[in-house]
């Protein structure tokens, strides 16, 4: 056995647990996870909702199958310590043989618990209902005699093949061929695939460098990267029909609403970025043929009419750097081009936590640290800077996902001091928030629109904080006026200032998908001859790709540039979308193909506007990142020149 394969093996233990922390979570029922998970472990709410996805996509297809077709074979490839044989049986499937393969050791243990708990061994010892064996999938001479010779198989019953994250780690040309033996070999059947894809963006490198760290590369990977490849190498190897939805699409279309509303109050929850990623890098794919039919439905017609530019026009440099943080809130200084960081949630000394630092990064990259207060370590508020008291005025956050905050803190960047003021919403104050929209009102005004609200629920209610003037030796103090609130609630949405105007970009709604409209503007109502009412803009042409978790830059030319992003209704990353105010019409382009030794995930950080070129404009980000499901959480170490 080589050592990948002793890794493989590996994986199943962390998976097993993994599984049996969602399960006591109340994510989904298993009553027999416990019986094969020996070292119970407390996971993350992210891997939670990881791991349910997963459930009910495989769920789905055991659903869909075995209604169709009660009197059936399941072979299982891979199968480790997986439940599905015992719920079924549970479920009352009686029907339907099924068949689990994997390495001799997984198969001795698994046997070995399942001979511990007498209902488990109950339900195996049932004639014709279960086999539980060892083989080499890369040996499809002796996969052949043992399914048919020694098992006694029938290839013209309807078949449900499973790959649950195992053929992944096989070698292409092995596991090419185990799809090609399976479409040959069973006249009737389904093959149903739960596996990763999209491995060249920044969670894409991410995930690949996990599975290389722990030896097991995903091998087939790079040579099917996307659903398109995916799909066709089914289609060229016998498969009559196929269909694969990423695990966003899947939540979107066949998750009921209702069950998904269930999932989401089980536990607060906060890392909507990681886990639109890793929903969005994993596939369950359904071939069939014969008399079968594919489990999954063809998807929703989806508006592919994005201009959404594949020949790289931007180009970008990466430049080592400490500012590795991901929640943090910036806002660029008016004297040196330099950009004020405040908070966010990053590297420390004692590991990873909340900073509580306010530092200024100049344009080189170089770092200064301006002050520190505990005050400070908070995530997902909002920074700007007032003039000419030349104040920094920090506004909302989080400390944990249960702790919103409505503090108002300013910043003395000539003296380095710190001052705060609370308010209650009783009191005129909004109601605390952090994932808000935010922008400067000039001179002395703050707009702050939407959030996530003391209750995780995103909100409507949209206000301008103005900064009363005094002098520099008094504390400073605000008034908070309400402005017209939002159509629907959203968080992790931008807002931007021009021409008398607030523009909102982006944004997760409350079914946690991309908001839409995507773009809103409202007048600010500060004129005679205008209102506060929030439109839709008549777009010239196809409107931005939904994002949200990203940054909004307003040029001098009339032009608003969205940075970066999640989306969760895309096929790809977005990368950098340019917006003619004037005409309202958008430009799509994508970020270049990433390094897998330097990996960036453009979410979570600050941009700013570097210096005009004459061949282009210049954006530099900074920070970043995103907890990356199993994989680690993930701080960009570099900073990112974007040139359009």
């Amino acid at each position: 056995m080589s050592s990948s394969d002793v890794q493989v093996q590996g994986s199943n233990d962390w998976s097993i647990a993994s599984k049996l922390s969602t399960v006591t979570a109340g994510y989904y029922k298993d009553s027999f996870i416990s019986c094969f998970a020996q070292k119970p472990a407390k996971r993350s709410s992210l891997i939670h909702r990881g791991y349910y996805v997963r459930a009910k996509a495989m769920h789905y297809i055991f659903e869909k199958f075995l209604s169709q077709y009660a009197k059936s074979q399941i072979i299982s490839f891979g199968a480790g310590f997986d439940t599905s044989f015992f719920m079924l049986r549970q479920q009352g499937y009686t029907q339907c043989q099924y068949v689990e393969i994997d390495f001799p050791d997984v198969v001795a243990k698994k046997w070995q618990l399942i001979k511990n708990h007498p209902y488990c061994a109950e339900l195996a010892a049932e004639k014709n209902a279960y086999q539980l064996v060892a083989a080499d999938l890369r040996n499809l001479p002796s996969l052949t005699k043992l399914l048919f010779e020694e098992l006694s198989l029938n290839p013209l019953l309807p078949s449900l093949l499973i790959s649950e994250c195992a053929i992944t780690y096989m070698d292409e040309t092995s596991s090419s061929k185990l799809i090609e033996w399976c479409a040959g070999t069973f006249s009737n059947a389904v093959f149903a695939v739960y596996e990763q894809i999209r491995p060249s963006d920044g969670f894409g490198r991410v995930m690949q460098q996990h599975f290389i760290q722990l030896s097991i590369p995903l091998l087939s990977l790079p040579i099917y990267p996307n659903q398109e490849c995916q799909r066709n190498r089914y289609l060229r190897r016998g498969w009559s029909s196929c269909e694969i939805y990423d695990i966003n699409e899947f939540v979107r279309q066949l998750v009921p609403l209702d069950e998904l509303n269930r999932m989401r109050k089980l536990e607060i929850f906060d890392e909507y970025e990681g886990f639109n990623e890793k929903c969005s890098h994993y596939v369950i794919l359904t071939a069939a043929k014969g008399i079968c039919t594919t489990p999954l439905p063809p998807k929703e017609q989806e508006i592919k009419d994005n201009l959404f530019v594949t020949t790289n026009p931007i180009s970008w440099q990466l430049k080592e750097s400490s500012i590795q943080r991901y929640g943090q809130a910036g806002c660029p200084s008016l004297v040196d081009g330099s950009m004020w960081i405040v908070g966010g949630f990053g590297a420390r000394p004692q590991g990873h936590g909340r900073l509580d630092d306010l530092i200024r990064v100049h344009r080189d990259g170089t770092i200064e640290l301006q002050l520190k207060n505990k005050r400070l370590a908070r995530m997902y508020h909002s920074l700007h800077l007032i003039e000419p008291n030349s104040r920094l005025v920090i506004y909302g956050g989080r400390t944990h996902p249960a702790m919103a905050l409505g503090d108002v803190g300013f910043i003395d960047i000539k003296n380095n001091e710190t001052e705060w003021l609370e308010g209650q919403p009783e009191n005129g104050w909004p109601e605390p928030r952090w994932r808000h929209a935010s922008s400067i009102i000039p001179p002395c005004g703050i707009f702050v629109g939407g959030g996530c609200g003391r209750q995780n629920n995103p909100l409507t209610d949209c206000w301008v904080m103005r900064v009363l003037p005094v002098s520099k030796s008094e504390t400073p103090s605000v008034n908070w006026e309400p402005f017209v609130s939002l159509p629907s609630g959203r968080h992790s949405a931008t807002a931007s200032y021009w021409q008398n105007l607030i523009v909102i970009s982006g944004g997760l709604d409350k079914s946690e998908m991309t908001s839409q409209p995507q773009l809103l503007v409202s007048n600010t109502g500060y004129s005679s001859s205008s209102q506060q009412e929030w439109i839709e803009p008549e777009w010239h042409g196809p409107p931005p790709i939904p994002r949200y978790s990203h940054q909004a830059l307003i040029t001098a030319d009339n032009r608003l540039i969205l940075v970066g992003g999640i989306s969760t209704c895309h096929t790809n990353s977005p990368g950098v979308c340019v917006i003619d105010l004037l005409k309202w019409t958008c430009v799509e382009y994508t970020l270049p193909i990433q390094d897998i030794k330097q990996p960036v995930i453009l979410a979570s950080f600050n941009a700013q506007l570097g210096e005009e070129e004459k061949d282009g404009t210049k954006i530099l980000c900074w920070g970043g990142g995103s907890p990356c499901f199993s994989f680690g959480t993930h701080l960009n170490n570099v900073f990112v020149e974007i040139k359009i």
